[in-house]
């Protein structure tokens, strides 16, 4: 048997010893490792957080110096009452629900969102078209319709739509989305000398509102976009194609059923 001396027992645990110092030096080198990096993440989501907050700030102090310059809306009710009258039109006092959901599909999907939430998707909606080079598709929402048809007029200008951003945010803080809608149909012209969604539903149909069937309605609804390129009596086939893109947009939203859709789609125009 060979017989091993100190002097090798020795080096032998010494070499054991400097392996075992240097496999517990290992994790202590890589966790210190991940201490920078981790610190790095912090300090980024940090100053990220830091930046949302001032942007959030500035936009809201733009929102408030911009409230603070347009005027008032309070008057806007006995502005539709007086448009109303001079056109020799009648009033409904509330939206005709079928009417109103055909509107809020084809013009505005974001209209029963909180104050300022349907101004914003409006806005998106508009930079998304001139981004595409879409020129025909507005970004304007329901309330911001009705704030160009009551205060500010058909102007694009920049200013003037800015403006009109901060009228119909004001719409939308002082009257239920019920009110504006409403206001709006009891405002808006549809064509062929009909103003309002009376006049409208007896010149095309000769029915109340009330008594509208879904293609009707959609009929209507498709129309305040461009009421005389889109007249059913004058432009039957552009119509035709606009109250179906409406029935399209209801079923999409879940108003109406694929079947539905289909068999409304299926009558006739007028």
């Amino acid at each position: 048997m060979d017989t091993v001396g100190p002097e090798v027992l020795r080096q032998e645990v010494r070499r054991s010893t400097d392996h075992a110092g240097t496999s517990r030096a290992a994790p202590e080198q890589r966790s210190s490792g991940t201490k920078p990096t981790l610190g790095r993440w912090r300090s980024s989501v940090r100053r990220a957080l830091i930046v949302l907050a001032v942007i959030v700030a500035m936009f809201a102090a733009a929102a408030g110096g911009l409230l603070a310059a347009v005027p008032g809306v309070g008057n806007a009710p006995a502005l539709v009452r007086a448009e109303v009258a001079s056109h020799g039109g009648q009033l409904v006092t509330s939206a005709p629900a079928k009417v109103g959901d055909a509107l809020i599909a084809i013009e505005d999907q974001a209209f029963r969102s909180p104050p300022g939430v349907d101004i914003a998707y409006g806005a998106g909606r508009y930079l998304y078209a001139r981004l595409l080079g879409r020129t025909g598709q507005g970004g304007a929402t329901l309330a911001q319709q009705l704030a160009k048809r009551l205060y500010t007029g058909p102007s694009r200008n920049p200013l003037t739509i800015v403006e009109q951003v901060g009228l119909a945010f004001k719409l939308e803080l002082d009257y239920s989305h019920e009110q504006i809608l409403t206001m709006y149909l009891n405002d808006v012209y549809f064509g062929d000398g009909a103003y309002g969604i009376v006049q409208a539903s007896q010149r095309y149909f000769h029915r109340s509102p009330t008594s509208l069937d879904w293609a009707q309605a959609s009929v209507l609804a498709g129309l305040v976009q461009a009421p005389s390129a889109l007249d059913p009596l004058v432009h039957p086939r552009r119509a035709l194609l606009r109250r179906n893109a409406v029935i399209a947009q209801l079923q999409a939203m879940g108003v109406l059923s694929p079947s539905a859709a289909r068999r409304v789609a299926a009558q006739p125009l007028l």
